[in-house]
């Protein structure tokens, strides 16, 4: 397991039951609680890429970087201001295409100095 956690508010995401082609993702804290089976396939390989890329930026960066997993349950986009702070968009869909369909969509706070602990704990978590 493994959780990025805001420098703002209450809000966590965690990753958990990382297994085979699969894990879960949680996001909750400060007035939202969503959570999702994700099947990433090989996908999840991207995930800890882009969590690696991002873990190697020392300075700042314009425009946005994300992620989707195959099915689009789970996507993830990272922004940073020019103070540093790193905001994650997290989007989770669930029973996409049936008549109760959600989708939750928050932001989560960090700063650029805490991508590389992320980065090396997404490491371990997806190639446990």
């Amino acid at each position: 397991m493994f959780s990025i956690h805001s420098t703002s508010s209450t809000r966590e995401l965690v990753f958990s039951a990382h297994k085979d082609e699969s894990f879960r993702v949680e996001l909750k804290g400060f007035e939202v609680s969503a959570s999702a089976d994700v099947w990433a396939y090989t996908d999840a390989n991207g995930l800890n890429e882009f969590f690696q890329e991002l873990g190697h930026l020392k300075k700042r960066w314009q425009g946005q970087r994300s992620w989707a997993s195959i099915e689009r349950e789970f996507s993830l986009a990272a922004t940073c201001t020019s103070l540093g702070n790193v905001t994650f968009r997290v989007t989770l869909l669930g029973l996409q295409g049936a008549p109760e369909e959600w989708r939750v969509e928050a932001g989560l706070v960090t700063d650029l100095g805490q991508l590389e602990k992320i980065a090396k704990h997404a490491g371990v978590f997806f190639n446990e």
